[in-house]
């Protein structure tokens, strides 16, 4: 009943905002009305389960900002259980029919930190029946605005944060070195990714500043032309791919990027060529020299040769043989966005069933059942439970590819704005929950707000904040809620925020800054935060 309520009022507002004008102004931000709308909303779960219906995706989950709904077991006897949180010595109690109750109740009088839940069956005589069940967590900290505005406007901080990595060892390395990578930047070992990212955020310093196009070009020319010559060749069991993982005999590596590298000298992610191919699309697009374009090309037909019948790929695979190393399906968002980009832009055909396949299989498979399980180069997925080590990342990537569309149904609209809840939900931080002292004092020393990456590595990562940010554009630009947008500024300002004035570094970590060694700072991270920056640039300022 409370499910059916909350789905009903859910697609009514929905419906609602859908119908209101795209095309009317940036609202002002009333600030008192955004933090009470806020709050309404957290009273609202996502995506609760439903015995036999809906997994419950929390199992492992630490920290909530909207009311859970946990998965207690049925007590025999019992026609109701009673709910009492305790914190900081004060307790809450609540009835309910189920032992699946969300805490919707009493969830805004909760404080902030450690919760302490605990549900007691009663029978009809009003006597306790069965065993206590627990479960402890964190109730973290609600939107509440207003936050710290940016302190330069948002083009100028992409532009200067482009030109810091183009000074550093992360570009300047392949004009030094045209053979092979500059292994000064450790990270030189992730082709697709860092490779792919240097040439990405080259073809943008390229666009936007003329006195760097042709130094830059020559970047991304020469990281380009190496990522296809390190290519499989046609008749490779990955057709065109470019690897995962690259390292040379005798280089001295950070001990945690050589751990990988060692791990994973015959190992492929089978998505990662993506990567490699958006590049080179992005190249094409800014020279119009077609080599590049026939590569993507090819690796994007390499996906379509390869997909699985259920319209999966695996997530891992052997680079020499092809065959997988684990039983796990990647998430594919990003083949989806690949083969989109192809039809939509190129005009190319002969994808529409491989798109077809594999949306049918991430409903299935993936947005249904919430399982956003990271998939990480440096992480081993095979040793990892369902929804053990949940990820902001493939949420906000299926935000991204779904609301992108011209024409998105109530389906996807409805889907999106749930799991963007999720990623706000599980991941970020409005407000820092500890000091970074040694007394571990609650406060808000640290840059807030933030998104952290995954359950495993829960640091505050400049493009995971900039990804859930992108999630609220596109849900402001199709509802018009201006809490959407105003999250997603909050969001981008942190990272204007954590800039460094001067050299226009914006760390990958928050912990970081521009002194740290170079190999800390993600060139691919950085290029997502300049791509939602001149975003939000767009929507604030429509030209």
């Amino acid at each position: 009943m409370v499910r059916a309520l909350y789905l009903a009022i859910g697609g009514a507002i929905i419906c609602a905002l859908v119908a209101c004008n795209p095309k009317t102004s940036v609202p002002e931000f009333d600030y008192e009305q955004l933090n009470a709308q806020a709050a309404a909303e957290y009273l609202k779960p996502v995506h609760p389960g439903v015995r036999g219906e809906v997994p419950f995706w929390n199992g492992y989950s630490f920290k909530f900002i909207y009311a859970p709904v946990f998965d207690f077991d049925d007590t025999e006897g019992a026609v109701c259980y009673v709910y009492t949180a305790e914190a900081d010595g004060v307790t809450w109690t609540f009835t309910d029919e189920s032992p699946r109750a969300a805490l919707s109740e009493i969830w805004n009088d909760l404080p902030v930190g450690q919760v302490n839940l605990t549900v007691q069956g009663y029978d009809a005589n009003g006597a306790a029946v069965g065993e206590p069940q627990n479960r402890s967590f964190e109730r973290d900290n609600p939107f509440h605005g207003p936050y710290d505005p940016a302190p330069r406007d948002y083009r100028e901080a992409a532009v200067k944060a482009a030109e810091f990595l183009h000074r550093s060892p992360v570009a300047q390395g392949w004009l030094k070195d045209t053979i092979l990578p500059d292994m000064r930047y450790n990270l030189n070992c992730y082709p697709n990714k860092i490779w792919g990212g240097t040439i990405k955020l080259e073809c943008f310093l390229a666009q936007e500043k003329p006195e760097y196009r042709d130094e830059a070009l020559r970047v991304a020319r020469t990281a380009a032309d190496r990522l296809i010559e390190l290519s499989q060749p046609a008749d490779g069991p990955l057709p065109y791919f470019p690897p995962t993982y690259f390292g040379r005999e005798g280089e001295q590596l950070v001990w945690y990027i050589q751990r990988v590298i060692d791990r994973n000298r015959d190992y492929t992610m089978f998505v990662d060529a993506c990567l490699a191919a958006e590049a080179l699309l992005n190249l094409y697009d800014t020279t119009g020299e077609k080599k590049y374009f026939d590569h993507a090309l090819h690796i994007a037909e390499t996906y379509r040769s390869l997909q699985a019948e259920d319209g999966s790929w695996p997530v891992k695979v052997n680079w020499h043989t092809g065959e997988p190393i684990t039983a796990a399906r990647c998430m594919p968002v990003k083949i989806l966005q690949l083969a989109q980009r192809l039809m939509d832009r190129y005009g190319v055909k002969g994808f529409e069933k491989m798109i077809s396949r594999t949306e049918a299989w991430l409903w299935e498979n993936t947005i249904a059942n919430f399982n956003f399980n990271g998939q990480f180069e440096d992480v081993n997925v095979a040793d990892k439970a369902a929804y053990q080590n949940l990820t902001n990342c493939v949420a906000v990537d299926c935000i991204d590819y779904f609301l992108s569309k011209p024409h998105p149904s109530k389906k996807e609209i409805s889907a999106c704005i749930e799991m963007a809840r999720f990623a706000e939900d599980q991941f970020t931080r409005w407000h820092s929950p500890l000091k970074e002292d040694a007394e571990g004092d609650a406060g808000d020393d640290f840059t807030t707000p933030f998104v952290f990456e995954q359950y495993s590595f829960q640091c505050p990562i400049d493009d995971s904040g900039a990804g859930v940010a992108n999630a609220w554009m596109h849900i402001y630009e199709i509802t018009r809620d201006p809490l959407a947008l105003a999250k997603a500024k909050a969001l981008m300002d942190s990272l204007v925020k954590i800039q460094d004035p001067e050299c226009g570094c914006i760390p990958t970590s928050l912990y970081q800054n521009a002194q740290v060694d170079i190999t800390e700072h993600w060139v691919n991270c950085t290029y997502i935060t300049i791509q939602k920056l001149i975003r939000l640039d767009g929507i604030l300022n429509p030209k």
